[in-house]
């Protein structure tokens, strides 16, 4: 039945989200229900506020549960399992799916009607998700069942974090073993590019950031060399390369000035891949001819173009083998009404990725 709980509403683009009391409905045909436990907060959450395409908006997209209730149809998990929350559920029958590439669907599902509703009238929910909130209704593959002995605050960072930065690395740019990776951006999802690029046995992996504590975090995680300073990376990245400059740029920050940058930090054959989600009137203006003449490439990654049902799973094994690190990108933990006050005070540290815990609400 229709029940009520407390969630994290943006009500109007270029405002601060509010907590609001919302209706969440049961599961129906082909759905699942899932009490949701840890959600992270992620750049993209913050972004929202920004590039809403509509509102009022329940946000939230990075988390992990416990599902609560199946709806006719659905066999591949029951309640009690622990999942985590895929917002990228394919639709198993456009032309991209059918060819293979599932990462380019051209029908990303939601679920059949409306599942929430805020003062009587359905509300959307971020990505399909809407995680700032107990509880949460998906279509059926959007919870992916993982081992029950990951701890939920952990698996709610591979719903974005991990799988958009490991998977960027390993899945949309390709790195092979020896190559020179630069990393701009050394937040949840940089660290995550980081980790990628060592699990692809990259030979040289530079990350950039201005944060002192993040670019220690990036060489416990794997890289190899960090920058304070992306003005002077382009000429610190030639000398590590002994000029010739990287097979791969991932820009994390969504910015354009940094994008410029890491395309002339790139090796002849080389490739910008933009991961930071930047504003959706940004331009990035660039020289055509010289790109044509090295052969180089620009490439947009979302969701690290993953095949969630297979490796949302495996980084959940790769989690407790202790080939990803987690424990140290989660250092805060803070309430569901705390989330207003998170999205006002973005100055303040709380470690690269705050988790909001959702088991008392």
């Amino acid at each position: 039945m229709p029940t009520e709980f407390p969630g994290i509403v943006l009500k109007h683009l270029n405002t601060l989200p509010s907590l609001e009391r919302v209706v969440v409905h049961d599961a129906g045909p082909g759905e699942v229900a899932v009490r949701m436990v840890a959600s992270g907060i992620c750049h993209t959450d913050i972004s929202t506020m920004r590039d809403a395409r509509s509102t009022p908006v329940l946000l939230g997209h990075e988390g992990a549960g416990v599902v609560e209730e199946v709806g006719e149809g659905v066999a591949h998990v029951q309640p009690g399992d622990h999942v985590v929350i895929n917002w990228q559920v394919k639709c198993g029958r456009c032309r991209r799916c059918l060819s293979g590439r599932q990462d380019l669907c051209e029908n990303i599902q939601g679920t059949a009607a409306p599942r929430v509703f805020w003062n009587a009238a359905p509300v959307g929910v971020m990505l399909n998700a809407g995680t700032f909130c107990p509880r949460v209704v998906v279509p059926a593959l959007g919870a992916v069942p993982i081992r029950n002995d990951m701890p939920l605050e952990k698996a709610a960072m591979l719903g974005c974090a991990v799988a958009t930065g490991v998977g960027a690395a390993l899945y949309t740019a390709k790195v092979q073993p020896g190559d020179a990776v630069v990393v701009i951006g050394a937040g949840g999802v940089g660290l995550s590019v980081v980790q990628g690029a060592r699990l692809a046995n990259a030979g040289l992996i530079v990350a950039i950031d201005r944060d002192e504590a993040r670019r220690e975090q990036a060489r416990a995680y794997g890289a190899t060399h960090t920058l304070p300073d992306a003005e002077t990376a382009v000429r610190d990245v030639k000398a590590l390369t002994d000029g010739r400059g990287a097979e791969h740029v991932f820009e994390v920050v969504g910015l354009p000035d940094l994008m410029l940058k890491g395309i002339d930090m790139l090796a002849r054959g080389g490739a910008l891949t933009l991961v930071g989600a930047a504003a959706r009137d940004a331009v990035l203006p660039f020289h055509p001819r010289r790109f044509m003449s090295q052969q180089q490439v620009i490439q947009g990654c979302i969701y690290g173009s993953i095949r969630p049902m297979l490796d949302l799973p495996m980084f959940a094994d790769w989690y407790m083998a202790g080939k990803l690190l987690l424990d140290e990108m989660h250092r805060t933990t803070v309430r569901l009404d705390e989330v207003p006050e998170v999205f006002a005070t973005l100055e303040r540290d709380r470690g690269i990725r705050p988790i909001v815990d959702l088991r008392d609400n």
